[in-house]
């Protein structure tokens, strides 16, 4: 149930926000202010924690309410621990559901087929100015690749652009000092597979889609 719990870093937020504030109630567009992450990702959590009767929901004036249901069977446990919790030991735990979730996201990468590097850009960085949210380097399926991209799209709330090129050509492209690639890779970014082959001959070929 532990796992349950802090599987996600928008997960960790919530517990902190409830069991510190045991006696509120918030609706939904609250909380995602609040603590600062994507509406989609909040009401997923929140889904969550119902399904664990850690939080109850109520209609009031049109608007959904949620707060902490005090029957949840560690209730008093968790508001000590979260009470007692200093900030920076808070940004640890939240740190360490995320890198749990980068993990996931990169098994999840490596089951759509042979791919040698994937990273996170643009929207998963907060860099408007980079044009990629995700770039694969490897031979997938496309169908699961599809999948996996609508799935993260459902997320985040918002349309995602990839990018996906052989490892032939990401090698004919550094050759070249390609500058799409170079800016790809001097971007802020969340590295999630990174497993590149050395340089080999190749004819070019990619394909970059949004």
């Amino acid at each position: 149930m532990f796992e349950q719990l802090f599987g996600s870093k928008t997960r960790v937020k919530l517990l902190n926000l409830f069991f510190t504030n045991p006696n509120r109630s918030f609706y939904v567009r609250e909380i995602t202010r609040t603590i600062n992450e994507q509406i989609n990702s909040v009401r997923r959590e929140l889904e969550n924690l119902k399904k664990l009767n850690l939080v109850r929901n109520k209609e009031k004036a049109h608007k959904l309410y949620y707060s902490l249901n005090p029957k949840f069977k560690f209730t008093d446990e968790f508001k000590k621990i979260f009470n007692r919790i200093e900030k920076v030991d808070r940004e640890i735990v939240e740190e360490a559901a995320s890198a749990t979730s980068e993990e996931k996201l990169a098994k999840e990468f490596k089951k759509i087929g042979k791919v040698s590097y994937a990273s996170l850009g643009g929207y998963y960085v907060q860099n408007p100015h980079s044009e990629i949210d995700i770039f694969i380097v490897g031979k997938v399926d496309r169908r699961p690749l599809k999948k996996l991209i609508t799935r993260l799209e459902t997320e985040a709330g918002r349309e995602l652009n990839y990018c996906l090129i052989t490892q032939e050509e990401f090698n004919y492209r550094q050759m070249l000092y390609d500058r799409f690639l170079t800016e790809i890779l001097n971007s802020p970014k969340i590295i999630l597979i990174d497993e590149l082959e050395p340089e080999v001959k190749i004819s070019p070929k990619a394909e970059k889609q949004s």
